[in-house]
């Protein structure tokens, strides 16, 4: 199956954001389908746009993937949606899930309207996104476990994982807050994300691991939706920000369904920017395989997203574990990463930069 996956550069300055665009060849209708996976900020949808109609010369989207809502993810779908045509809109809408979220809320004040509303003034971009599809009749789908999208099948979160991270999320009504939190500990395990100081810069050889196991991230980093999909017989894994439960469930799904990992990894995504918080050694040899022998190299394309200007992303720990493994890691710090089967090259593109091996790294506190 002919495709073009790119990975765009987010903002210009120190934070990072993920956007992704991609065309394949869809071989029944044999015409060319159009993905959108996030967007990063409102600029960088505008560029997506753009890219989507020069590069690719279309102007409807088949389908559009709001991973998260975090800003640095959904903000740019909103130009997507305003300038573009869409076919399905796929995304996590809270507000839809306020039936279930109820029950955490033991003020008597609380009513499931009350509370579908709260969620829809709280998570304004969500909201404005199924206004725009709705607006332009863009069917509108909620993206869990199993659902596929194109050429990928979601591999987590499943429904019932969602919504028991949804009352951790930190736009979740104030109001009862220390019950979903006791009650949220109790039910997922999934803490927030507590932020590791780096005291010092240390020494590590080749052969020493220092990625740490048990890494905890946001609940709506392990809400992102996870996509899997086999083309050409190699395997394509979007992670966006999702932590160790989301990759765990994921990783268990994929075997599930038959879809392989290791040396059938085509294409990596790197979680979260690189976040040391996102993957362990365990993880990372479920999905690529375990530490290689010294110099040898896979054909897995690893991308990670992260800002031009960001100096903590990829943290350096994340990128010496890649690197044992075989993987040659690339940044959209350095610019647009794009990676093509059957079609031709961009004018003008040049050899991304891999990210080297290190012997200094971040010491965790």
């Amino acid at each position: 199956m002919p495709y073009e996956i790119d990975f765009h550069p987010v903002g210009n300055g120190s934070k990072s954001g993920d956007a992704i665009t991609m065309r394949y060849l869809d071989e029944t209708s044999q015409r060319w389908r159009t993905i959108v996976i996030d967007g990063g900020y409102g600029e960088t949808g505008e560029q997506l746009a753009e890219h989507i109609i020069s590069r690719y010369g279309t102007t409807h989207v088949d389908h559009v993937v709001s991973t998260h809502p975090d800003n640095d993810h959904i903000s740019g779908l909103v130009p997507i949606l305003e300038k573009l045509s869409v076919g399905k809109l796929w995304l996590h809408a809270p507000a839809a899930h306020a039936g279930a979220m109820l029950n955490y809320f033991y003020s008597s004040r609380w009513t499931l309207e009350g509370l579908r509303a709260r969620l829809q003034t709280d998570y304004p971009l969500v909201t404005r996104l199924i206004g725009l599809a709705e607006d332009q009749g863009t069917e509108i789908h909620g993206a869990f476990q199993g659902e596929r999208i194109g050429p990928f099948v979601v591999l987590s979160p499943s429904r019932t994982f969602y919504e028991g991270l949804l009352p951790q999320f930190r736009d979740t009504p104030q109001e009862d807050r220390d019950v979903l939190a006791t009650l949220g500990h109790l039910i997922t395990g999934v803490g927030r994300r507590v932020a590791a100081q780096i005291r010092r810069i240390i020494s590590e050889d080749y052969y020493t691991e220092t990625l740490r196991e048990g890494g905890t991230t946001a609940a709506e980093n392990e809400s992102s939706v996870i996509l899997g999909g086999s083309l050409d017989g190699e395997t394509i894994l979007l992670t966006a920000d999702a932590g160790l439960r989301a990759l765990t469930a994921a990783i268990e799904y994929a075997g599930q369904i038959g879809l392989p990992l290791g040396s059938s990894l085509g294409i990596f995504q790197v979680p979260h920017h690189g976040s040391r918080n996102n993957l362990s050694p365990s993880i990372l040899d479920r999905i690529v395989g375990p530490m290689a022998t010294f110099g040898s190299r896979k054909s897995t394309a690893c991308v990670v997203s992260a800002g031009p200007l960001d100096t903590t992303h990829p943290r350096q720990v994340v990128v010496n574990a890649l690197v044992r493994r075989g993987l040659e890691p690339m940044s959209t710090g350095n610019g647009l990463i794009s990676i093509w089967l059957g079609v031709s090259p961009k004018p003008g593109m040049r050899t991304p930069t891999i990210l080297p091996f290190q012997h200094q790294v971040e010491e965790y506190d």
